[in-house]
């Protein structure tokens, strides 16, 4: 009877000094948590306790912090891109339209003749133009970002499509004096996609090539295995490789100075438009050289 009482006598102490020591630890990690909810330590919590589920509960509780950090910083680079955008959306309306006012203004002066007002009104309708232009891109971006967007899936001949794009840029390439290096392969390149989407990411492409391409332009599209890869690459030495990283963020244009060459929304769209067809966009600077490629792989049972 005595060693039952002893015994019960012993694992009450050690029972008592365990939760002892489990409260002891619940304590410090509420206050751990009180600090870092303050703001006053970065710190997680200690995982190294004295019982193995309050060091399973406490890793639990470190992964929801992080998911939490994580989620305060997207916030956060969400309301600075909003505000940026909005800035830049503002900045890029107002210009066109100042000018356009400024044009018209100068149209009424008595002193203009009429050689003088022609050419004005030529200013004034290009401006427009450039507005309208913006227009478009803003309203093709909020509709491409829907989540209702919806493709339009069909066979594309990829040979047809890019001779097409390339024949619509033959007086921009030949402006800016742009020779284009042309590679289209002899055997026909079939996609299952939407003609209208992989069109405007072909014309993103070339437009970005012929507004800021410097020398020769070349233009690729290839088959190589189960992939259709179409490129577009181009002398770009005032680009770093800091600039190729922001190349598809929105209204991002290496013209700090926004002069109006670039709505910085091609690039974006075009590749929105290729996540959407399950496809690949990216950009490498070689040397002094801008590759921007596209790549789609291809349906096997539908080619």
């Amino acid at each position: 009877m005595l060693i039952v009482v002893c015994a019960a006598c012993a694992i009450a102490v050690v029972t008592m000094i365990r939760l002892y020591g489990m409260k002891r630890e619940i304590k410090r990690v509420t206050h751990q948590l009180q600090s870092y909810t303050k703001g006053s330590t970065e710190k997680k919590i200690d995982i190294a306790l004295f019982d193995q589920d309050l060091e399973t509960l406490t890793e639990e509780i470190n992964k929801l912090l992080t998911l939490i950090v994580e989620a305060n910083a997207l916030r956060r680079r969400t309301e600075n891109e909003l505000k940026q955008g909005i800035a830049n959306i503002s900045h890029d309306l107002r210009t066109p339209l100042t000018s356009i006012l400024g044009y018209i203004q100068l149209m009424e002066s008595e002193g203009a003749g009429e050689a003088e007002k022609l050419e004005y009104l030529m200013i004034a309708k290009n401006r427009t133009k450039r507005l309208q232009e913006l227009l478009h891109d803003f309203f093709d971006l909020s509709v491409i970002d829907h989540a209702d967007f919806e493709l339009d899936l069909e066979k594309v001949d990829m040979n047809t499509l890019v001779s097409e794009v390339l024949l619509g840029f033959y007086d921009r390439f030949n402006e800016r004096a742009l020779e284009p290096l042309i590679q289209l392969p002899n055997e026909k390149i079939l996609l299952y996609t939407d003609e209208s989407a992989i069109k405007r990411v072909v014309e993103n492409l070339l437009a970005n090539a012929a507004t800021h391409a410097v020398g020769p332009v070349r233009i690729r599209l290839e088959k190589q295995d189960s992939t259709v890869i179409f490129s577009v690459s181009n002398h770009a030495c005032h680009l770093n490789q800091q600039d190729v990283e922001k190349l598809f963020d929105r209204f991002y244009t290496s013209d700090a100075t926004r002069s109006g060459r670039s709505t910085g929304l091609g690039l974006s769209i075009a590749k929105t438009l290729m996540l959407k067809m399950n496809g690949k966009l990216t950009a490498e600077l070689q040397e002094e050289s801008l590759i921007m490629k596209c790549e789609w792989n291809l349906d096997e049972g539908r080619e």
